[in-house]
């Protein structure tokens, strides 16, 4: 059975008996217990539950680590902290779920395959948004935004490619196929995607100038 989640923590008992607790429920765990271990993640895994400290270090540092071996790893934050400033920090670096310790091993179970449900359906979060590809919708909070049909293939390309630079003519080509359409379309089409996703929010597309776009 391929270990679909991993568990860095540096308590090593509580680690240990998460893992066991889950290995109940049919869940393969692997569990590491450094911010260095994070390097050798598969891509293939599904859930990451990351604590926050680890020892020296952070486990904010690690999510964009994992969101570059395992872009389809859901991010599940566990930390004694649980000021708001802290939370907050955590979703808007990528983190897709957070729970705070001490924590009931039945609630951490059900948040994991919660999670584990809406990769399956078609549904991720990222930073503050929930991008559900099935049905071709983006929410931010309650707040649902609205992308005509290239608009939301366009986005949808820079966003699974998302922290990776990609050039225009590759773009074009994988969102429009062959065909006459020209930088200005691309660009447009950029624009919109801005207006729809950053009006009040930070920046999502940034521009890599004299190569094409980049999703944060």
């Amino acid at each position: 059975m391929a270990e679909q989640i991993w568990i860095i923590d540096d308590e090593r008992e509580l680690a240990d008996s998460v893992a066991k607790y889950f290995g109940m429920f049919g869940l393969a765990v692997h569990t590491e217990y450094t911010a260095d271990s994070i390097k050798a993640i598969s891509s293939d895994v599904k859930v990451v539950l990351l604590d926050i400290n680890l020892g020296r270090q952070s486990g904010y540092d690690c999510i964009e680590i994992i969101r570059k071996l395992a872009p389809q790893a859901k991010i599940l934050l566990i930390s004694a902290r649980n000021a708001e400033c802290d939370m907050l920090k955590g979703y808007h670096l990528g983190a897709d779920d957070y729970i705070v310790k001490p924590f009931s091993l039945q609630v951490l179970l059900l948040k994991v395959k919660n999670l584990i449900a809406k990769e399956n359906l078609g549904v991720e979060c990222y930073k503050d948004l929930m991008v559900d590809k099935d049905a071709m919708t983006i929410k931010r909070g309650a707040e649902v935004i609205h992308l005509k049909n290239m608009e939301f293939k366009l986005f949808i390309y820079l966003f699974n490619n998302r922290g990776k630079v990609l050039d225009k003519d590759d773009i074009i080509l994988n969102v429009w196929g062959e065909g006459y359409y020209s930088d200005n379309t691309l660009n447009i089409h950029i624009r919109r995607i801005r207006e729809k996703l950053e009006r009040f929010s930070g920046e999502y597309i940034a521009t890599i100038w004299g190569t094409g776009y980049k999703f944060l």
